[in-house]
């Protein structure tokens, strides 16, 4: 291929990459265009990072369920391609590549954390080797993935800080944006009296850059504090303002916020009992299915998906009486949470088993599951959880008096 063709396609790549944060419709379209110059003009370093772009359009917005295996295919191929022609020679595209196919792909087969650790070197490449801008993108992968992960909360909190004084320093806004939404997250989810960081980062509130994507970040990260808060209206109202076809959908935010607004309807349905708020639980034990066939394919059944499925069941049997149903189902959603090290959602699989039982009047059984949300909490660093199920347990008390 000559270095004019070369250009187009890697001009095409960073386009795409700006328009997925800028103009996320267009991102398909100079994918494609990437695509179709190295169908027919030949392969190149930044065909691969075309092809990978290419797998991550399919499992973008509501195409999920059609994509996801052509994906993991052509993503995988493409990284395959990538180390045995041209890693040599062009470790500059690593932190590009891993911010693509770890962050977009990836994690369909492949472990979360594995996927923080790759996002974590690709930060640590792109910073050795001039290309920040993209180091940032990982490191704002870096800190989702985490996130999802159930690393410790005031670990992720220390990277995070880390990594705003870098995009600083660089003077990456992008980067300020994102990290300081994940700071707001994190800190409420460790001491809600403890304040959110804005000094030194200018516009770092969420007012520097309206754009979708950004709009649709700020929801989730809003519904998420109110949702690990309590506050399950207010989790609703955000999350119903994410709109179904954005291209975030498909990726481990997206999946997640799907996740958590599941889980969040089964306590909204207790005053709205709505056939729109029933769809919203079908549609996330669909979704997770579907994410978790995936991994049942390549022979990892409980890594990142299996037990929100176990989860979302568990909740929609207990609303629906089917009680043995809902407490094999929590059992299972405990277990394989714990198998996948997702401390985080081992706690919450276990504080909803135990507001299962209060609600059947088996106050031993509660206080049992409660006990043990109580130090999966506690380990994961969240104090007001802690607080939270404490007062559960009070409640208790006095149901038994």
């Amino acid at each position: 291929i000559n270095s004019e063709r070369a250009n187009a396609i890697k001009f095409y790549d960073l386009m795409a990459t700006v328009s997925y944060f800028i103009k996320p419709e267009m991102f398909a379209f100079l994918v494609c265009r990437s695509v179709q110059l190295t169908m027919r003009e030949g392969i190149c370093n930044d065909s691969i990072l075309g092809f990978v772009h290419y797998s991550a359009t399919l499992v973008s917005g509501n195409k999920l369920v059609k994509g996801i295996r052509d994906a993991s295919r052509i993503g995988k191929s493409a990284m395959s391609c990538w180390k045995k022609r041209f890693h040599a020679m062009h470790t500059h595209s690593l932190p590009h590549l891993y911010d693509v196919y770890h962050g977009w792909v990836a994690f369909y087969t492949e472990p979360l954390q594995s996927c923080a650790d790759a996002q974590r070197q690709g930060f640590d490449v792109g910073i050795s080797v001039g290309e920040t801008g993209t180091a940032f993108l990982d490191a704002i992968q870096h800190v989702g993935y985490s996130f999802w992960a159930g690393v410790k909360l005031h670990t992720i909190l220390e990277k995070i800080d880390y990594y705003l004084e870098l995009a600083l320093l660089y003077n990456n806004e992008l980067a300020q944006e994102y990290l300081s939404m994940f700071r707001g997250t994190i800190s409420a989810l460790i001491d809600r009296s403890q304040p959110a960081r804005k000094n030194k980062l200018n516009g770092a509130t969420g007012e520097g850059m309206q754009h979708s994507n950004h709009s649709v970040a700020t929801n989730v990260h809003r519904a998420l504090q109110a949702y690990w808060s309590g506050h399950n209206e207010r989790c609703h109202h955000y999350l119903e303002k994410v709109p179904k076809g954005s291209p975030a959908r498909g990726r481990i935010f997206g999946i997640g916020s799907v996740f958590v607004h599941g889980l969040n309807s089964f306590q909204v349905m207790k005053t709205q009992n709505t056939a729109k708020v029933r769809a919203i639980s079908r549609e996330a034990i669909s979704t997770m299915k579907v994410a978790a066939s995936q991994e049942i394919e390549v022979g990892r059944q409980s890594w990142n998906f299996r037990n929100k499925v176990r989860l979302l069941e568990a909740e929609l049997q207990s609303f629906e009486k089917r009680n043995d149903e809902a407490e094999e189902s929590y059992a299972a959603a405990i277990t394989t949470a714990r198998c996948s090290r997702f401390v985080h959602e081992q706690g919450l699989a276990c504080e909803l088993a135990g507001q299962h039982h209060k609600k059947n009047g088996d106050i031993m059984r509660a206080s049992d599951f409660f006990e043990q949300a109580k130090q999966c909490y506690a380990d994961w660093g969240s104090q007001p959880k802690v607080e939270s199920i404490n007062e559960q347990m009070e409640s208790l008390q006095e149901m038994e008096v």
